[in-house]
């Protein structure tokens, strides 16, 4: 995935958070510069979900920054 990608995909029941895995753009290895989570159960009731989500460091020690996440739910 890449900057102001848009994707679609199914949710299984069960599933309450989408997980997110932030990567650097080397072309000679890939450094990690954190991760994040949203759970669902706002994004299903509304519909929508626009927020910033942190990424704090693999030890959670400190922040790397954020990502801006902009989703959509239409139910089945």
């Amino acid at each position: 995935m890449t900057w102001n990608e848009k994707m679609m995909f199914n949710l299984l029941k069960g599933d309450d958070t989408i997980h997110f895995d932030v990567y650097d753009k080397d072309l000679i290895g890939r450094d990690s510069i954190g991760n994040g989570k949203v759970k669902l159960k706002e994004v299903i009731q509304t519909g929508h979900y626009d927020n910033w989500v942190k990424l704090p460091s693999h030890f959670g020690l400190s922040s790397h920054g954020e990502i801006h996440i902009i989703m959509n739910y239409i139910a089945p």
